[in-house]
């Protein structure tokens, strides 16, 4: 088959593999039927489990600030967070080629323990390194060997439908980050932070388990070399590639921003608690539509015009809405829901981009490899709001000033890359 699902520009280009055309050559994509969503719901259950915590540090990070580390800076606490939401992708560099060889089975067993266990041990913590080393390290390698297994499997079962496939299988995540917040809220005041963590643990058990026992490969395992297990730093060595993995950095770096700190700026602005921890939950609400909602329009309109389409609402949202008027109740209530709509795509999304430009049978090994780039932005983006809001005396100005940048800077990488494949104002599907 010569024609392509999406159209080169050059000869360079299809070295690197643009879209799915040559694998759908040589491969049958099931995009549907009993096992292919089976499958899906398998890791819609993982992407539940895995991103409740990510989708709920806001409330994690107001409670032990209030709590158990009163005494240490934000700056500091965000170190925590930063850490756990750039191991949980960071991990992944070692762990795509593994997936490739050997499916998803493997690494959701793994991560279903660490992540059941750093819940249960999470409520023992009481000093700052416990914390670092529980959620930052303990729960963020849980997050990313279920995360990694289960992003993988979605490409293995669609390709017409993958943008809306892993749209839906993300979406467990939001409504974990919708339901975790209304149970953090109602637990920690009535039976503590402790018997709170064990609470959720029996909660997880169930999504853990489903996702172990329904992901499976579509693909054969391949008798693998261990040198093949190494990360293959080549693939970034590309136009595309690169100017895709600083994007996602910034996706990434202007993301856990927000979903950090809205807790602790609703707390500012006088609003209770509870109202703090709902906008957190409307947040996830707003992501719940995001994480499907894209991916829909991106197999019809095209994934990357889709992911440009979303990353422009994050900015509108930001500097229009949440600069001017986020210091009101409905100001504020508007932006989240329409962050979470927009920002939805940062996690839904931007897989699928890079699937398009690699084979399937490579898409483990890329997404780790570009995500390896991307998670420094989840490492340095927390902290770095932290020390923003220490050196403007708590006013949240810059911050959010600083959020718009990054998603400006996100925008014009994924604009690049769509420049470089088709056009920079071509009608063409992309």
């Amino acid at each position: 088959m010569s024609d392509s699902r999406v159209d080169k520009p050059d000869e360079d280009e299809a070295r690197e593999v643009a879209s799915e055309d040559v694998t759908s050559a040589e491969e049958s994509y099931p995009d549907g039927g009993k096992t292919a969503w089976m499958t899906l719901f398998g890791c819609f259950c993982s992407f539940f489990a895995a991103l409740s915590m990510m989708n709920s540090v806001g409330v994690y990070q107001s409670w032990i600030s209030q709590h158990q580390l009163k005494d240490e800076t934000t700056g500091d606490i965000g170190w925590i967070f930063g850490f756990y939401n750039f191991f949980s992708f960071f991990a992944g560099l070692p762990l795509g080629p593994v997936f490739d060889a050997k499916g998803p089975r493997v690494l959701s067993c793994c991560g279903a323990v660490l992540l059941l266990a750093t819940y249960v041990i999470l409520g023992f913590c009481q000093q700052y390194w416990h914390f670092f080393l529980c959620f930052g390290l303990l729960g963020s390698l849980g997050t990313c060997l279920l995360f990694t297994s289960a992003i993988g499997t979605i490409q293995h079962w669609f390709l017409g439908r993958r943008g809306l496939a892993t749209g839906m299988a993300i979406s467990g995540g939001s409504v974990g980050g919708i339901l975790s917040p209304l149970i953090l809220g109602a637990l920690l005041p009535k039976i503590g932070f402790a018997w709170t963590m064990r609470a959720m643990a029996l909660i997880m058990v169930p999504f853990v388990v489903v996702g172990v026992l329904l992901m499976r490969s579509r693909l054969l395992p391949t008798k693998t070399s261990g040198a093949s297990f190494l990360p293959d730093p080549r693939i970034l060595m590309t136009p595309r590639m690169a100017i895709l993995a600083i994007g996602a950095f910034f996706v990434e770096l202007g993301l856990f921003i927000p979903m950090t700190y809205i807790t602790s700026y609703a707390h500012s602005h006088g609003m209770s608690t509870n109202t703090a921890y709902r906008m957190v939950m409307l947040l996830n609400v707003g992501s719940l539509v995001g994480r499907w909602l894209p991916g829909w329009l991106g197999d019809k309109w095209g994934r990357f015009n889709a992911q440009i389409a979303a990353l422009s609402l994050c900015l509108v949202s930001v500097l229009g809405i949440w600069l001017p008027a986020g210091h009101k109740l409905a100001g504020l209530t508007a932006f989240v829901v329409l962050f979470g709509l927009g920002s939805g795509s940062g996690i839904s999304l931007v897989p699928v981009c890079i699937g398009q430009l690699c084979k399937t049978e490579d898409y483990g090994k890329t997404f780790t490899a570009i995500y390896s780039i991307a998670s420094f932005g989840s490492l340095i983006g927390i902290p770095l709001g932290g020390r923003i809001l220490q050196a403007a005396d708590n006013s949240y100005l810059g911050l959010i000033v600083f959020v718009g940048l990054a998603y400006t800077i996100a925008l014009c990488c994924f604009v690049a890359v769509r420049a470089i494949s088709v056009g920079l104002v071509s009608p063409k599907r992309f």
